[in-house]
């Protein structure tokens, strides 16, 4: 049934039909306002909110047929005559944002937001969600707002112009903390470099414009939904689509025995792919709850549901295991002992002859099928049994951390056609799509030339978007029925049927002489990677090399698993294991400080690597290098904001008890030998240049970044600066966005070109002019010597009539990966009567190398804190005992809040690289490492109690509190 309704969207008539039971949200959509983000469909996030009436409801959740008659704003209604609304300009001002999804959303709440002080501001924001900018940005955005709103103006697109009392406002107000800037002669005068210059995109962004993947579709577009298991290890007896295909509507449904049988991974890795090959397009066996079953392709969504809900599925149910430990039968006392932890007493015991959970003859680089240990790493340096022995006192605990969600706003999604020419072409929300195409071409046997695929706009990826997992299907959907197709998956579907971050069990054992000095340390881990491999071994090789490198200690052993479970799979995700080693390390570091009763910070400060060390355990894997150093001022810089001192005992009011924390960690900068990225660089007729590039945005901001770098090379400024970017057609080859590479990688190739490109144009022009290219200099528009000159746009005219080509192309791929080091503090009040942990104050130093733009570094370091945040005391995906996720729901998984955040103090330490471009390093994964160690010392230091399992819940802590 359906019924036609008459509405107004930002002051235009409508007449629509649409069926009963239809959303608001739905309905927008079908009349082409794509500014409504679709996030959760259960009205808990906050992204699809518009004012109906001018007054703010959640779309998803508004029934369509309510609007007969009413008045519907959305975000691209808020702006003016061409002037931004003061809310829209407050946005772009403070940057609000990061990948964007969230923000129309988030103005269209704020605008109609009242509240007293910063405080309240955070309360009022429940209804937002935002898993990017750590929420500081967007309360300084809209304290700014309110501001304009007071002043009974907006401002135009140009910025701040006529509105600069704002900024001291909103400051006072909220209280905000400096972004610090250590050693501030490293800027240049002029120079692109060091400017917090604003993101490019922020425009499109808080206007609403079509800018991610769902934005678009070609016509005649079918849509996919996929059959998933119900059962977490599971055979197929039978599949009948029979009814499903004969559904008005369906256009196709494929299962097992409709598709090449070819062992793939998932994951987006340089050639050769590490990983295992062990993922099908559809399989006759399924690993866990969740798993695909079947595809059905249809005219509609509805369609495709109804269609998926008539296929019949007989299932021979086979054993299942959800215990890395059970998982790995006879082989998990190789593991050695694992102490009495509280995770020891919940893990089943290991049986002799555990289901296999890739028993197929096609799979491959599987370390052990039989015992279902899907990768090992192995690595050591020293001696040893020789250093424990030596040592004056052994420590070793076991630490316990969860699966967690990327919740990144965006779900996965792509879209697929045939172009005129035949060839296919996919448009997806990825971090890597040279590596998407490369997959693709060796699943359907396309030669490259015949598949195109390409990102537009990211609505945050963190990791998981480093995966191909809808774009596999609706390729082979266009390819079978010639026409459009998209997949977008639901919120349930992301969390359960997506990725995780590996939950881990680890064990160290550290051996010290009575003054500290470290002299051994062993780490074992084992990672639950789930139902098949993708990044597996890979993430548990960086959670040794990591923290251990961190320390200088003569002898050392890592050795790790990632074991198969019918799980959920696991994958990449910000700070790709080292997050979980990281926790380990400086839980154990701390404790053995408090136990030998010596100052935590000299302890540390006196056995972390410098400059000078080279023997890094690991090292010769992916070269890693200590380059530019802050290390130290960034240690110094957070005990001063702290008020840190370590004789001071923890304050007692109450039930409360107040302590502070410290936390350091390391990540490389990109991969080097195998990270590889080319940019390509001309001077166009109009006198502007345009840069290619194979690297993805996905809301870091790096579009803005590597144009500030080539902006400084060729002495213009970034808006002469034309980007395409992420486009296997159209740019040249980028390894991705993954590693914390970027910038570091990608921003050196775009440093190569910009150079070569300017060597060339004064070269040309010293031909046409007749001069010495050394008397040439570019100065924005002209090339000029004395007296003569040429603009850039009759260079470009004069080379064209002479045949003389202004284009460049430079590639590079690091010979060695720089470290980037963080060190955090945090200071917490626990109230023992519940056990619920309060951050009062959190501060980062980042040594950043060169901070190419300070602001969108400072957004980088907020938000990766809040995400460790969040893996500190609320996130854990939870499994029931038959295989299914309990907990899949924004409303269930509890996201870091707004009001639960604390402002997040940054500051940025410059000690120049000598291997970045202009001295930068990659910052984007180790910003999440600290939180959670951090936030255990500080719990440790006003209680004396020590957790070693995540999240620190209440209920948790109260336990442990009343155990001890």
């Amino acid at each position: 049934m359906s019924n036609q309704l008459n509405f107004r969207v930002n002051d235009q008539p409508h007449t629509a039909t649409c069926s009963f039971g239809a959303s608001l949200l739905t309905l927008l959509h079908q009349q082409g306002w794509m500014g409504v983000h679709r996030v959760c469909d259960t009205g808990d996030c906050g992204g699809c909110t518009v004012w109906v009436d001018d007054t703010p409801v959640h779309s998803c959740l508004y029934p369509a047929h309510r609007i007969e008659g009413a008045a519907v704003t959305t975000i691209e209604g808020l702006a003016q005559n061409g002037e931004l609304s003061p809310m829209q300009q407050a946005f772009l001002d403070e940057q609000g944002f990061q990948c964007g999804y969230c923000t129309p959303g988030m103005i269209m709440s704020a605008a109609k937001l009242q509240f007293e002080s910063a405080t309240d501001l955070r309360q009022a924001l429940d209804g937002n969600l935002c898993r990017c900018t750590g929420y500081q940005a967007i309360v300084e955005s809209i304290m700014r707002g309110k501001w304009l709103e007071r002043q009974g103006r907006g401002v135009g697109q140009q910025g701040r112009q006529g509105a600069e009392g704002a900024t001291s406002y909103s400051r006072t107000k909220i209280q905000n903390p400096k972004s610090k800037i250590q050693n501030p002669k490293s800027r240049v005068p002029g120079s692109p470099i060091g400017q917090s210059i604003p993101k490019q995109d922020g425009p499109d962004i808080v206007t609403g414009k079509p800018i991610y993947t769902a934005d678009w579709t070609p016509s005649g577009l079918l849509h996919l939904k996929v059959v998933r298991s119900p059962h977490a290890h599971a055979r197929i007896r039978r599949i009948d689509p029979t009814q499903a295909k004969a559904l008005p509507g369906v256009h196709a449904v494929f299962t097992y025995q409709d598709v090449r049988r070819r062992p793939y991974s998932t994951a987006a890795h340089d050639p050769p792919v590490p990983d295992p090959h062990d993922h099908y397009l559809l399989d006759r066996k399924v690993r866990f709850v969740g798993d695909r079953v079947a595809a059905v392709v249809a005219e509609s969504r509805a369609i495709a549901e109804h269609a998926c809900q008539l296929i019949e599925v007989d299932y021979e149910s086979l054993p299942h295991v959800l215990d890395p430990m059970a998982a790995m039968g006879e082989r998990a006392v190789e593991m050695g002992q694992w102490g009495d932890g509280e995770m020891d007493k919940q893990s089943t015991p290991p049986t002799r002859y555990p289901p296999i959970i890739h028993d197929e003859p096609e799979s491959f680089q599987i370390h052990d099928a039989e015992h279902n240990i899907a990768g090992e790493v192995f690595l050591e340096k020293g001696d040893l049994a020789a250093g424990f022995a030596a040592a004056d006192d052994v420590f070793e605990q076991t630490y316990q951390v969860p699966a967690v969600q990327h919740f990144h706003l965006e779900p996965h999604i792509s879209t697929s056609w045939l172009d005129e020419d035949g060839v296919l072409v996919v448009r997806s929300s990825t971090q890597a799509p040279f590596h998407c195409q490369r997959l693709l071409s060796e699943l359907f046997d396309l030669p490259k030339d015949r598949l195109r695929v390409f990102k537009t706009h990211i609505g945050g990826g963190f990791g998981n978007k480093q995966e191909i997992l809808t774009e596999d299907l609706c390729a082979l959907a266009t390819l079978r029925t010639g026409r459009p197709v998209q997949w977008q998956l639901t919120r349930q579907e992301e969390f359960t049927a997506t990725n995780s971050r590996h939950a881990m069990t680890l064990h160290l054992k550290i051996g010290v002489k009575q003054d500290g000095t470290l002299l051994a340390m062993a780490m074992d881990a084992i990672a639950n990677t789930g139902a098949y491999g993708n990044h597996g071994k890979q993430v548990i090789y960086l959670t040794g090399i990591m923290p251990l490198g961190l320390y200088r200690c003569p002898n050392q052993r890592f050795r790790g698993r990632s074991v198969y479970t019918n799980t959920m799979p696991a994958g990449a995700f910000r700070g790709y294991g080292a997050t979980q080693g990281v926790f380990a390390m400086e839980c154990l570091i701390d404790q053995i400080a408090a136990t030998l009763d010596l100052d935590p910070i000299q302890f540390r400060r006196s056995q972390l690597i410098t400059p000078e060390d080279t023997g890094l355990i690991g090292q010769e894997h992916h070269f890693h290098v200590v380059g530019g150093y802050g290390l130290d001022q960034a240690l110094k810089q957070v005990i001063q904001e702290l008020g840190y001192s370590p004789d001071t005992p923890p304050m007692v009011e109450g039930s409360l008890r107040r302590g502070v924390g410290i936390a350091i960690a390391m990540q490389g900068s990109g991969l080097a030998k195998l990270h590889l990225a080319q940019v390509r660089m001309r001077l166009n007729p109009a006198g502007r240049y345009q840069m290619r590039t194979g690297s993805v945005d996905v809301g870091t901001g790096s579009d803005t970044t590597l144009r500030q770098i080539a902006a400084a090379v060729l002495g213009v400024t970034v808006e002469q600066i034309d980007i395409v970017a992420a486009d296997t057609h159209r740019t040249p080859f980028d390894s991705g966005s993954y590693a914390s590479a970027t910038l570091y990688s990608s921003g050196q190739a775009v440093r190569l070109a910009a150079r070569s490109l300017r060597s060339r144009l004064l070269e040309v022009a010293g031909r046409l002019l007749e001069v010495p290219t050394a008397q040439l200099q570019i100065i924005g528009q002209i090339i000029q010597s004395g007296a003569q000159a040429v603009s850039l746009q009759t260079l470009a005219q004069k080379a064209m009539e002479l045949g003389e080509t202004l284009d460049v192309e430079e590639s590079y791929s690091a010979d060695q990966s720089s470290l980037t080091f963080a060190v955090q503090g945090v200071e917490v009040d626990v109230d023992v009567d519940t056990g619920r942990i309060t951050i009062l104050r959190c501060v980062q130093a980042i040594d950043v190398g060169q901070a190419i733009n300070p602001r969108i570094c400072r957004g980088q370091a907020q938000g990766g804190v809040v995400m460790g945040l969040g893996y500190a005391l609320r996130e854990e995906l939870l499994w029931a005992d038959n295989g299914q996720i309990l907990n899949p729901t924004p409303r269930t998984y509890r996201l870091p809040v707004a009001k639960e955040t604390p402002s997040i103090e940054v500051i940025l330490v410059e000690q120049s690289d000598p291997y970045g471009p202009f001295g930068a390093k990659g910052m984007g994964e180790v910003t999440t490492n600290c939180s959670a160690p951090a936030v255990a010392n500080a719990v440790a230091h006003a209680t004396g109690v020590r957790l070693r399992r995540l999240p620190m819940t209440p209920e948790r802590v109260w336990r442990t509190l009343c155990e001890n």
